[in-house]
């Protein structure tokens, strides 16, 4: 009997150090692999990455000139001059920005704010692009809603580089042009009437009740806070898929790194048990 209880301690200060030892190795490596594995797969930008950086509580540079769908000169401050909604999109993306489009398209007019309290303003990053290509975008998103939204509460912008910059600067909002595509986030802005920004809206789809709440804190000048964002965590940025993907590689890690835990501390506390038994 002493040399099994012999043997059974020397084994389990085997474990021990084992656990005590791997442990912390393994799970710097499930977190650390797939980041490596992630940066691997996108592409390298040397100027900047795309992203955003929220700007809660800036405020827009309303002087800033842009010609609208029809081709006409106009500033932000002539169109933000109640809640208003800033998307970046650019008008000849097709994959997101028309997701994005698209979504406020069927949200407003479901929400509970007056329709002419509250204003649209799309505004492209590329500076390519011109009043025509925005009035196409125009004729698509104000068909979607069915006249359930005058058709001149929401704008499309074009405008210079220096304009464009100053604009995606002042938000935080950073994007990449690869070819002739971009690579950027995907979210809108509210706007105060005065240019403050109140809140960022994440992602191509939008309840009303949180739109509503945007529109309401705008309207008062309150800075919220995030509703919704996709956690870095789970998610990674595909460039190949132009979207977000569930990335499997970390969270089998963390699942790892639990489950190894769980043993450790099964073999710790049952071994203590049977040697006070």
């Amino acid at each position: 009997m002493p040399v099994l209880t012999g043997y059974i301690f020397k084994h389990m200060s085997i474990a021990r150090m084992i656990f005590r030892r791997v442990l912390p190795a393994v799970f710097v490596l499930s977190l650390t692999a797939p980041i490596r594995l992630v940066a691997a797969d996108l592409p390298q930008f040397p100027e900047q990455q795309p992203g955003l950086d929220e700007k809660l509580g800036n405020m827009v540079p309303l002087d800033t000139v842009f010609r609208d769908e029809n081709g006409l000169q106009v500033s932000l401050a002539e169109l933000v001059d109640r809640p208003t909604i800033l998307a970046p999109v650019y008008y000849r993306c097709s994959n997101v920005c028309n997701l994005l489009q698209g979504a406020l398209a069927e949200v407003f007019p479901k929400l509970n704010v007056a329709a002419d309290q509250v204003r649209i303003v799309s505004l492209s990053f590329d500076p390519e692009e011109t009043p025509k290509t925005a009035r196409g975008s125009r004729r698509i998103y104000q068909a979607a809603m069915r006249e359930a939204f005058p058709v001149g509460q929401w704008s499309f912008l074009t405008g210079d580089q220096q304009n464009i910059d100053r604009v995606m600067q002042a938000i935080g909002y950073h994007y990449v042009k690869q070819g002739i595509e971009f690579i950027h986030p995907v979210a809108v802005v509210v706007l105060s009437p005065k240019g403050k920004i109140v809140r960022y809206l994440y992602g191509t789809r939008y309840l009303p009740m949180d739109v509503s709440l945007a529109l309401m804190e705008a309207s008062e000048g309150r800075v919220g806070t995030t509703i919704s964002r996709i956690a870095s965590f789970c998610f990674r940025y595909d460039p190949d898929k132009k979207g977000y993907v569930f990335n499997i590689l970390r969270i089998a890690g963390t699942i790892v790194f639990v489950s190894l835990g769980v043993l450790f501390l099964i073999l710790v506390y049952g071994g203590k048990k049977k040697s006070t038994g």
